[in-house]
């Protein structure tokens, strides 16, 4: 049994699409958790009708991506019966094939923990949305594999990667339990790539099926209002994913090229963009910054546990 635990804020219109091709999945032992924070949109009430056995989870105000997922998985933990858990943005429509093909991969390859997704642009099927999670060369930015590139066949090697991207992805429900559940102070954005870094830590494996396939209309649960925000959280949850999972000899390496490509960012914020860019994106770094002592707690555990040398780890940056 798979539990498919799906955020929601207000994508009634996103759930409509998601939903059906939900319905349409040729392996059938699923059950759907809607984490709901608090819309006004009828999505609770649609899932009630077209999933009449479904979990529904409500909260009692929008606490974004991360908290929502977490309440979805410490339910699913409970669950006896529940062996896998799929992450599924409401923006994403599967192919029918989607479950059976990820559950069979995780029969294939057993020392896979997670399973990263074919994911293309729902509006242009032949252009690539994500094909899993990397950091760019050097200790880098996180960045999707793969995206906005025209579709050619270049990403269908079965292999094992960094990480997944969280909008679909299927994860061993033990693997929880070993490292923990996202990070709540993440909010939104780069929760995923905070999650798979730990989880490499720990040891454990990403495997990417190019056969898994769905398409995601990215952006689709937020708006061109939401940018600056947006821009705000990932220059602030950069800081904070480097804080706690980069190794000090690694972080100390590549410090340098850190601040130069901070600086670098900053200036095409200016140039292609908007000083009000800017500003929200110097002020995400600076809230980072803030937060770096909330952090070492966490940063000393993870780092305790880690089970992998620093040339592995380097060997995951692309």
């Amino acid at each position: 049994m798979i539990n498919i635990i799906i955020p929601n804020y207000n994508g009634l219109e996103h759930l409509k699409t998601c939903y059906d091709s939900v319905r349409q999945q040729s392996f059938k032992e699923y059950n759907i958790v809607l984490v709901d924070n608090n819309s006004g949109d009828g999505s609770v009430n649609y899932t009630k009708e077209v999933f009449p056995d479904s979990v529904i989870l409500e909260l009692d105000k929008n606490y974004g991506f991360a908290r929502a997922v977490n309440e979805g998985i410490n339910f699913s933990l409970a669950v006896s019966t529940c062996k896998y858990i799929l992450l599924l943005n409401n923006d994403i429509e599967l192919d029918p094939e989607f479950l059976r093909k990820g559950i069979e991969t995780f029969e294939k390859i057993p020392e896979a923990s997670i399973i990263a997704v074919k994911m293309l642009n729902f509006f242009d099927r032949s252009i690539i949305d994500d094909c899993g999670d990397f950091i760019k060369g050097k200790g880098g930015s996180p960045a999707a594999r793969g995206h906005g590139e025209k579709d050619e066949g270049q990403y269908d090697k079965e292999e094992f990667i960094f990480g997944a991207c969280a909008g679909a992805a299927f994860y061993k429900k033990e693997i929880f339990r070993k490292i923990g559940i996202f990070d709540k102070d993440f909010f939104a954005y780069y929760e995923d790539i905070d999650f798979s870094f730990r989880a490499l830590l720990a040891g454990y494996k990403c495997f990417y099926q190019p056969k898994t396939v769905c398409y995601h209309k990215r952006g689709g649960t937020s708006s061109v209002a939401t940018h600056g925000f947006q821009t705000e959280m990932c220059e602030r949850n950069l800081v904070l994913m480097r804080i706690k999972n980069y190794p000090l000899f690694i972080y100390i390496l590549y410090q340098p090229l850190f601040f130069a490509a901070r600086l670098k960012r900053y200036y095409l914020f200016i140039r292609d963009h908007s000083f009000e860019i800017f500003i929200k994106a110097a002020a995400g770094y600076l809230r980072g910054l803030g937060l770096i002592l909330h952090q070492i707690p966490k940063r000393l555990k993870i780092q305790r546990e880690r089970n992998v040398s620093i040339s592995y780890i380097k060997s995951f940056f692309s």
